[in-house]
């Protein structure tokens, strides 16, 4: 499944680039494909249990970073036969020649 996520840690003040590259760490440490957006993050996990599994990550990641409160923006694209972002990508490429 694809997923996108944007993080909004509130109460830190207007920039916000360091918590966000705390959520970036976590998707390293969890060894997924992931690209980085100017309004967020993608990435690709097999699993809701995977997806519950780096959320928590994240949000655990920011607190301890010093954010009081977390607010999360979350899209799935879940297909049963699947799909991978490039492959979304290069289809609308594709049709926009």
């Amino acid at each position: 499944m694809i997923v996108e996520l944007s993080v909004v840690p509130i109460g830190v003040g207007e920039s916000l680039s360091g918590y966000v590259a705390k959520a970036v760490e976590v998707l390293k440490r969890a060894g997924v494909k992931y690209e980085l957006n100017p309004m967020g993050t993608s990435f690709e996990v097999e699993s809701f249990q995977k997806l519950a599994e780096i959320l928590e990550q994240v949000d655990m990641a920011l607190f301890q970073e010093g954010s009081p409160r977390n607010y999360y923006v979350i899209k799935i694209d879940h297909r049963a036969k699947g799909g991978r972002m490039e492959d979304k990508v290069r289809s609308v490429l594709e049709k926009a020649k």
